[in-house]
């Protein structure tokens, strides 16, 4: 799922600009060369528990940002709404961050109850004074990343135009990976925090009994990957 999501994020929207505007045109080339990633974050959704907080937020993410994309009209306007998009994004972060509900502190949280944690306990322990400060720093992090993708592209497009569309791709995986190793790191502490306090359900276990010797290697790789896959597909 690793590969998939460098594929579809990344290797497939460069090559398929650099191949495919020649043909179809600057505009139809970048639309098309969203359409993996769309496709996967979609088929990806099942993974985010469904409709919890961080599922609704993933899809109205992506339903605006499609939007953004197909009314467009050129080009250059959609390089232009990329970053005003971004804008949008770092005063919601940052309205979350000033009324204390930390956008990333609601993404942990339900993650953590897909894994069998006692959502109610476990959402008190995240707003004590130690983990809330990590959301608090998460938080700052996710609206500085933002911050450096509008002040970049915006140059960007200024100096290059439409040529800026492949820098536009380098640095949002860039900031992307960044972004979601810093976020990460900070869920795999307050993860450890709170397994020392808070009750897992027995449900998700009981259900692969039969599976013990795999069992420990798969749940601790399917829960990284799918951390990296909350934490790194909010952006755009």
């Amino acid at each position: 799922m690793l590969l998939v999501d460098f594929v579809a994020f990344f290797i497939f929207p460069l090559v398929f600009w650099e191949l495919g505007r020649e043909v179809l045109g600057d505009y139809p080339a970048m639309i098309l060369s969203t359409l993996p990633g769309i496709f996967y974050s979609i088929y990806r959704f099942k993974d985010t528990g469904g409709l919890n907080f961080t599922g609704i937020f993933v899809i109205l993410n992506l339903t605006a940002g499609l939007m953004v994309d197909f009314l467009s009209g050129s080009a250059l306007q959609l390089l232009w709404n990329n970053v005003f998009y971004s804008a949008a994004l770092l005063f919601i972060y940052s309205a979350s961050l000033a009324a204390r509900k930390p956008l990333y502190l609601y993404f942990t949280l339900d993650l953590m109850a897909m894994r069998g944690y006692n959502r109610k306990t476990t959402k008190e322990l995240l707003f004590e004074k130690k983990t809330y400060k990590i959301f608090q720093l998460i938080m700052l992090i996710y609206c500085a990343n933002e911050l450096i993708y509008i002040v970049c592209l915006s140059r960007w497009i200024l100096k290059y135009g439409v040529e800026a569309y492949r820098l536009d791709i380098i640095l949002d995986k860039s900031l992307n990976i960044m972004l979601s190793g810093a976020s990460l790191a900070a869920f795999f502490f307050i993860y450890q925090a709170a397994n020392e306090i808070t009750p897992v359900k027995k449900i998700v276990i009981a259900k692969l009994r039969r599976k013990l010797v795999f069992l420990s290697s798969y749940w601790t790789f399917f829960y990284f990957e799918c951390a990296y896959f909350y934490f790194s597909n909010h952006k755009r």
